[in-house]
């Protein structure tokens, strides 16, 4: 008579040989390194849109480096840069019926790889730039503000003593 242990035990290793078929499987393909050095060399770099996005790309990122203490210049580009990640997969879609007009090859396929590594993941970068520098803002200002509570109890605390120490003064002179 079988228990439910053994039951559980025998689903268990079922799992298993499907864990490790799979994980056979997926060793046969290449692997990131090699899928990254494909796609480097399937993309021309040369492309005047390709070379302007990436230009544009950087240029966003060394402004929000530049401007990091101006909250309305990064709150705009943060919104618009969520706004585009956000969209990336409705603008892959555009880009692909269009990209006769501005491409030499088609770049945006159905899985969004190249929109993903092109547009998305710089944008993304540039907003872990924006929420380290808003992190960085922040703990400064914590940092100021406790300065100044304690610079605000510490006169009170002098106050405190100095009107502790005139009352007992006058009160030892009219005496």
């Amino acid at each position: 008579m079988e228990t439910a242990f053994d039951g559980i035990a025998g689903a268990m290793e079922e799992v298993m040989k499907e864990i490790r078929g799979k994980f056979r499987e997926a060793s046969k393909h290449a692997g990131i390194w090699d899928s990254l050095q494909t796609f480097i060399t399937a993309v021309d770099w040369k492309e005047p849109w390709l070379i302007a996005l990436l230009a544009l790309q950087a240029l966003l990122l060394i402004s929000v480096i530049v401007f990091r203490k101006s909250w309305n210049f990064n709150l705009v580009v943060l919104v618009l840069a969520a706004g585009l990640v956000y969209n990336a997969q409705r603008l892959n879609k555009l880009l692909a019926e269009h990209w006769r007009s501005f491409a030499g090859q088609p770049y945006f396929d159905e899985q969004g790889v190249f929109i993903s590594a092109v547009v998305s993941a710089p944008l993304l970068l540039t907003m872990f730039v924006q929420l380290v520098s808003y992190l960085c803002q922040a703990s400064q200002l914590l940092i100021d503000m406790k300065r100044k509570e304690l610079r605000y109890k510490a006169r009170q605390r002098a106050r405190q003593e100095r009107a502790a120490a005139g009352g007992h003064g006058e009160s030892k002179k009219s005496s």
